[in-house]
């Protein structure tokens, strides 16, 4: 089985994941209709015929339990699927961890309980992808009701279709559904409090943008954690993704090792991944320095900071006990709930921070390092014809551009298709610039997660996104850089031995 979560060890206790990366599952169960008894290339009068072709059947759909699929749930429950189609959708909405166990343990029997699975990039999509429909053909069969917008790379926001959509070959394998991509959090209303405090201290502004680098955000972080030690009321620095989760901690890792001359863990296409990564690039000269930066950061963060995974540490930021941190832009909604700290406009959004010089080994480009998990929804390939047809109907439906807006409005969704940003009202709630560069915005915003579409859309994009290793041990990979990180941040290691361990677990793991 894949692992996902750390164990119970280094006197770290056990922390519940409940969604802050974009997730969810739909279970279909086949309910009429079998082999032999396809309505495959039938001619329908209209499209309402075409949507209305499996009336009675059942599907389950079986997702994490993120908000675009707390969304989704509102729209099936409310009858938006079934009045169109004559289609129950069941969805079973777990944690992560669980929906990939139960995902896992169905598809690897050739098991049909699940027709449509929440397809997580990395996690579930590298280890499930050969249990997977290929979409391809279904997106050709005139027979089947299409998305207005298209499948092409250029419908989706900056790399979602390479990121959700391959592993291991062209098979197209689900079509991204939701997102959860690294955006810089801060808070500007302390940034304007202590300007003029950190100017005289460290002889430049203290503003972000595009520009700003890994080595400011540790000035500011030092600047922040100097003032709390006079003053409590004052938030730690900067927030970090070290809990119980181990894939966020090797996001938290890899987006601020890539900035620094496009570093990647493999040498391999990431876009398909490799089931044969080979040698890790772990213990080069750049993996030391980038981890050299992330302990001076760990050093700037809060005293429980090795307990704070993706949930608590947004939870630290709400309560005020932190100032900044790189957090997936779904929690936006919640980071502007006026009673939370950054609430109310007191949070700018903005692209994450670019590499500095000073932590680059050799010449490479400095980027602002974006990673991401982009949620697709595939398809059982073990399922009959029939269901894995009314499935795909699902699919489309479930992320064409009204959905999706509405989505967005109901729960606070991260839609995947740039038309819906493109929309005038999600335009307008897309807030008010701010920082030093475009990509900058402050609330209050009708829709929260908007304001952190200008930075998505450049961080995303390249040569900013990393879209990290598909490769089929995914999941013990990201246990081992989270354990050693871990261990490093405790002070049981440094940099340049952890980088080493972390390359020979690795390169064992993998046979290389």
């Amino acid at each position: 089985m894949s692992e996902l979560q750390l164990p119970p060890s280094r006197g770290l206790s056990r922390r519940r994941f409940l969604g802050g990366l974009a997730g969810s599952a739909l279970l279909l169960a086949g309910c009429g209709g079998g082999e032999g008894s396809s309505r495959a290339n039938r001619t329908f009068a209209n499209e309402a015929e075409k949507w209305r072709q499996y009336d009675g059947f059942k599907l389950t759909f079986v997702t994490e339990n993120t908000p675009p699929s707390t969304g989704i749930k509102q729209l099936v429950d409310r009858g938006d699927f079934k009045n169109l189609t004559g289609i129950d959708v069941e969805i079973l909405q777990q944690d992560l961890p669980v929906m990939l166990q139960k995902a896992e343990l169905d598809l690897r029997s050739g098991g049909t309980t699940y027709d449509l699975i929440y397809a997580q990039d990395k996690p579930v999509t590298s280890v499930l992808a050969d249990y997977l429909e290929d979409l391809r053909p279904y997106m050709e069969d005139d027979s089947l009701p299409q998305a207005d917008g298209g499948y092409d790379e250029g419908t989706w926001y900056p790399n979602y279709l390479d990121v959700a959509s391959y592993a291991y070959s062209d098979r197209l394998i689900s079509l991204p559904y939701d997102a959860a991509d690294a955006v810089f959090c801060y808070r500007r209303d302390l940034f304007e409090q202590y300007a003029g405090q950190f100017q005289s201290e460290f002889g430049y502004p203290m503003q972000y943008g595009p520009d700003t680098t890994w080595k400011n955000v540790l000035d500011f972080a030092t600047f922040f954690n100097r003032l709390n030690a006079s003053d409590p009321t004052v938030p730690y620095g900067m927030g970090l993704h070290l809990g119980q989760f181990a894939w966020t901690t090797q996001l938290d890792v890899q987006r601020m090792l890539y900035s620094h001359g496009q570093w990647r863990e493999f040498d391999i296409d990431d876009v398909q991944g490799s089931k044969d990564p080979g040698a890790t690039r772990w213990g080069d000269d750049q993996s030391i320095r980038g981890l050299e930066l992330y302990k001076a950061l760990f050093d700037q963060s809060t005293p429980d900071a090795l307990s704070l995974g993706t949930v608590e540490v947004a939870d630290a930021y709400n309560a005020g006990k932190i100032a900044m941190l790189t957090q997936y832009h779904e929690f936006a909604a919640s980071f502007e709930d006026p009673a939370n700290a950054g609430g109310g406009g007191r949070t700018a959004y903005d692209v994450c921070p670019k590499g500095d010089r000073q932590y680059l080994a050799g010449n490479g480009e400095l980027v602002n390092g974006t990673n991401c998990g982009i949620g697709g929804i595939s398809i059982n390939a073990a399922a009959s014809e029939d269901q894995k047809r009314a499935a795909y109907m699902f699919a489309v439906w479930a992320t064409n551009v009204e959905n999706q807006a509405e989505n967005l409005k109901i729960s606070g969704g991260t839609p995947t298709r740039l038309a819906v940003g493109d929309r005038p009202e999600v335009e307008q709630a897309q807030g008010q610039p701010y920082g030093t560069g475009d990509t900058g915005r402050v609330g209050p915003s009708q829709y929260p997660n908007a304001l952190t579409f200008p930075a998505v859309t450049v961080g995303m994009a390249d040569p900013n996104a990393v879209l990290g290793p598909k490769i089929p041990k995914f999941n013990q990979y990201v246990t081992i850089v989270a354990n050693e990180i871990q261990a490093m941040c405790a002070g049981n290691s440094d940099p340049e031995a952890t980088a080493k361990v972390i390359q020979s677990r690795t390169d064992e793991l993998h046979g290389a």
